[in-house]
């Protein structure tokens, strides 16, 4: 069965991920996340270090031999916030000779393949605000009838908030600059779609301690960020047993900016989406392939 690869060069971690299409829908065979903190290689001006450029040519490579060992045809790689920089062209060129073919998201287009990668999860949401807390930035998505209404990104995820206090305001501000100037998102929805690598881990400890499977009540995800600052030790052990140590720092931060996105609209619970961007993204790769 033909294969194909994803690389996802994001701002907290690179993932390589392969999959077969079955039944019309991607399937992962093979999986592998590495911790590259890319967002700490960007300067204050918006400049990427050649350390950090060679770091995630370093990744890829090692994401080549892995596709080259299982003969994968088929070789995308996406970069998301970390391609928002001053010397994309070096990032890009730099990597291009890695055997994928590459592509440096927009905002919108973050947001939008986040959105259509949720669809393979949650195929009968049909309206409603879906969200991704990444790394370096946060995506929100409008959406009616399972199409996107608006989408949209804004520079603050879990590693920039984790160079600020743990009660900054920043995500407050940010969310209400999204609302001013993105008609859709003035609007309160019950209930959230959660999409990528944060809520996915909030979603692993809510679950050891809460039982909450794929739906966490916000009640307790309140609940559980009370108890890790505390340092509760039952809550603590949760997060130690389920969050990957590259993530532990940032855990914290990511935990702020989801509870302030479900203040923002009113929700009560959230839907922890399995599938995100790599799915949306391999589905667009494949309809341009077929065009």
């Amino acid at each position: 069965m033909t294969q194909y690869a994803i690389a996802d060069i994001g701002s907290n971690t690179m993932v390589l991920v392969i999959y077969e299409i079955q039944n019309g829908r991607p399937i992962q065979v093979y999986h592998k996340s590495t911790p590259a903190h890319l967002i700490d290689d960007v300067d204050a001006t918006g400049k990427m270090s050649n350390a950090g450029i060679r770091k995630s040519f370093e990744v890829l490579m090692t994401y080549k031999k892995t596709c080259d060992e299982h003969s994968v045809p088929y070789r995308w790689a996406d970069i998301t916030e970390p391609c928002r920089i001053t010397n994309q062209k070096d990032l890009v060129q730099a990597l291009s000779i890695c055997s994928f073919e590459i592509h440096p998201l927009s905002g919108y287009e973050e947001a939008a393949f986040d959105y259509l990668g949720s669809k393979n999860s949650f195929p009968d949401q049909k309206d409603g605000i879906a969200f991704d807390v990444g790394g370096g930035s946060t995506e929100l998505i409008s959406f009616q009838d399972g199409k996107i209404i608006e989408a949209m990104s804004f520079h603050l995820g879990c590693v920039r908030l984790s160079h600020l206090p743990l009660d900054t305001k920043e995500c407050t501000e940010a969310l209400a600059k999204a609302q001013k100037d993105y008609l859709s998102l003035q609007t309160t929805s019950n209930q959230l779609i959660g999409i990528g690598g944060t809520i996915r881990a909030t979603g692993l400890v809510c679950n050891a301690l809460y039982h909450s499977q794929n739906a966490i009540a916000v009640a307790q995800l309140e609940e559980l960020y009370q108890r890790l600052i505390l340092q509760e030790p039952e809550a603590m052990q949760a997060m130690y047993n389920h969050v990957k140590l590259s993530r532990q720092p940032v855990f914290l931060p990511g935990m702020h900016m989801i509870l302030e996105i479900c203040k923002t609209f009113q929700a009560n619970l959230i839907l922890v989406s399995e599938s995100e961007i790599r799915e949306g993204f391999l589905q667009e790769c494949l309809k341009r392939q077929n065009r």
